[in-house]
């Protein structure tokens, strides 16, 4: 370990963030609209007196919530870090949350340096008016079904079917899913979704085919056919973006060090401008 970095001037920020989607055009800045990263920005540069861009952990959808969404930011000082620090939550009110802001490694970027993201989608089986973050669907679904499909899922798979086509890497669209699952309630369910990466709309597909399984609409095999078609014309309905979260993403505990860094260097090094990055969304 190494307590100082010559290559990197600044101080790098963490930002644990929470927002209402609907409130907001998605995450990345976009002309004439209302975004979450277009809001921070405004804020930050009336903090700062200049532009200053955060970088997000995945680039939300238009409607699409998160409990857990993290940031970074460089700033040019430990004077400006505080004033952030400070003065940040305190500008962010609404439907857009500033929950935290620390110093973290330089190394430290929001999107390069996770490892895992957990994602959970909301379904309801009866309005409920107090809970309008939901899929609502009015009829029965086959929970024993949707359980076992849902592990079909789990595991390192091409995702291609279940990715946007316009959105797919030309170097492979493998994801490590470890963890795939339904909680049940008497009129609700949540599928927690857990991955080394999702593609754009990866979960919302998921979702959208794990339905059809339980209301009969397709075979109890659909997952493991749609995986092996590669095409996204082999999986049907994608579930609507309301009820969708970001709940949580994981990094390297070392990173989390102001003092921490590493010598050989680490991608985040290869984006220290708080430029945006390309989508990386379900």
């Amino acid at each position: 370990m190494v307590s100082a970095n010559p290559e990197f001037a600044g101080v790098r920020l963490r930002l644990d963030l929470a927002y209402v989607g609907t409130a907001y055009h998605g995450w990345q800045i976009q002309s004439e609209q209302v975004t979450v990263q277009g809001e921070l920005r405004d804020h930050l540069t009336r903090l700062l007196g200049r532009p200053v861009i955060p970088v997000a952990a995945g680039r939300t959808d238009a409607g699409v919530h998160a409990r857990g969404q993290v940031a970074h930011l460089t700033v040019r000082s430990q004077e400006e870090a505080a004033r952030v620090a400070r003065a940040l939550p305190r500008m962010c009110d609404g439907d857009l949350q500033v929950r935290q802001v620390r110093r973290v490694s330089p190394d430290f970027n929001a999107r390069f340096s996770a490892l895992t993201r957990r994602y959970a989608y909301h379904l309801g089986f009866g309005r409920d008016l107090f809970q309008p973050h939901r899929w609502y669907i009015y009829q029965s679904v086959d929970r024993d079904a949707m359980d076992a499909a849902a592990r079909d899922v789990v595991g390192l798979h091409d995702f291609s079917s279940f990715c946007k086509a316009s959105s797919l890497k030309p170097d492979g669209n493998l994801c490590q899913v470890s963890h795939c699952a339904f909680e049940w309630q008497a009129d609700s369910a949540i599928l927690q979704v857990k991955s080394n990466r999702f593609l754009h709309h990866m979960v919302r597909n998921i979702v959208g085919m794990l339905v059809e399984i339980g209301r009969g609409e397709l075979p109890a095999d659909a997952v493991p056919q749609a995986l092996a078609a590669k095409s996204r014309s082999a999986v049907g309905r994608m579930a609507p973006a309301q009820g969708l979260f970001l709940e949580e993403v994981e990094y390297p505990e070392p990173l989390l060090s102001p003092d921490y860094w590493d010598p050989k260097g680490y991608r985040a090094r290869q984006s220290q401008s708080d430029a945006p990055v390309p989508r990386s969304e379900p």
